[in-house]
């Protein structure tokens, strides 16, 4: 199965060379195509440089937006699994047979990784993420019923096939910001016919300075809507072609 990850980059000058140099190893996918969400502090120079495939968005319209963008670009050129990473380092490329190889021997349509499942990790994670995930966890349960360890992890693997199979429209304007990927993942815990599932994963925080550009309360609702629209859609996924 031919996979690809989709990394979109928003002004992450500072962590791009660390993440490039992680990326020049062997991969465990088959390509990286990176998104240049509108950057202007010179990650689009290292991007432009790095001999990978690049999206170019002139300006920054959502990471949801940046996502869109690269499943379509991965639908047409026929890849079997598309997965997303983070730009800004906090994810290891080494890990991303822990995502794929359910996906490729056929045991999930879904995976996405945990830093609190047995094997994960989350050196230097910020006093109030680590209060904070836990209740988000807490709100999902209560949203979907189902039952998940880590919410917010972006590192995630998918058959790309679940795209052309959606009953709901993933490209919609309001998922361009950080709906687009709990919507998506609302609607794959909510339909009974789709086998998804978490795995263990780092995620990496530096010892000092800024960890996240999500905005307070704007951003973190942003995060937290998705998942009551995709429980009162539930609009699901067609079946797979036999």
């Amino acid at each position: 199965m031919r996979s690809v990850f989709a990394i979109p980059v928003f002004n992450q000058v500072r962590e791009l060379p660390r993440l490039l140099e992680e990326l020049a190893q062997p991969l465990a996918c088959d390509e990286v195509v990176f998104i240049n969400n509108g950057s202007s502090d010179g990650s689009e120079d290292l991007l432009r440089a790095s001999g990978r495939p690049v999206i170019e968005v002139p300006e920054n319209q959502g990471i949801g937006y940046s996502l869109q963008l690269a499943a379509d670009w991965a639908l047409e050129r026929r890849f079997d699994v598309f997965g997303v990473m983070a730009g800004n380092g906090k994810m290891d490329p080494a890990e991303m047979p822990r995502l794929l190889a359910p996906v490729e021997a056929g045991e999930a349509d879904f995976v996405w990784g945990s830093r609190f499942l047995d094997g994960g990790d989350s050196p230097n994670l910020p006093s109030f993420r680590k209060s904070a995930i836990p209740m988000v966890n807490r709100y999902v349960q209560l949203v979907t019923g189902r039952t998940i360890t880590d919410a917010t992890c972006g590192y995630t693997a998918c058959r790309a096939e679940l795209f052309d199979r959606a009953r709901f429209d993933w490209r919609a304007k309001w998922l361009r910001t950080y709906g687009f990927e709990y919507y998506f993942r609302g609607q794959v815990m909510l339909d009974p016919t789709i086998r998804w599932r978490e795995v263990p994963v780092s995620m990496r925080y530096p010892k000092t300075g800024p960890y996240s550009k999500i905005k307070p309360v704007v951003g973190w609702w942003a995060m937290m809507r998705p998942w009551l629209v995709a429980a009162a859609d539930r609009k699901g996924f067609a079946p797979a072609a036999p």
